[in-house]
């Protein structure tokens, strides 16, 4: 798991884009829920976590041999968290190290620690 800082809310769709592009490639099916669980969120209406707006969950998935999720739930509206996961270690790890590869040449990203989750970078750079 990564995370790393867009610049401002206009870095989403570019990001949402290359991450759209990196699954077409990898023929992977491709679902951005922002829209949906942003509502949803907002219908919840929780005193427990803050909704960040624009909010995004994106994620791809090619028939659980590998997948990722991206969001920004828990973060600020401009810190994204990405996630890998897949039945297939050798595919999954290749898939993995090629879209870390292709997200460090526009942001600078942070490996989140295996003994914990994801928190709000403190500085976003």
């Amino acid at each position: 798991m990564a995370q790393f800082c867009l610049a401002g809310p206009q870095e989403i769709a570019p990001f949402k884009s290359l991450m759209d592009s990196i699954a077409q490639e990898y023929q992977m099916a491709f679902t951005d829920r922002s829209g949906a669980t942003e509502a949803e969120l907002i219908a919840i209406g929780s005193d427990n976590f803050k909704v960040a707006r624009p909010h995004v969950n994106i994620g791809a998935d090619r028939n659980g041999e590998f997948s990722y999720g991206a969001g920004n739930l828990g973060m600020p509206a401009n810190q994204i968290v990405i996630g890998f996961n897949g039945t297939n270690p050798v595919s999954s790890r290749a898939f993995s190290d090629a879209a870390v590869h292709a997200l460090a040449a526009h942001w600078t990203l942070h490996e989140v620690p295996k003994d914990r989750g994801a928190f709000p970078l403190p500085k976003c750079d």
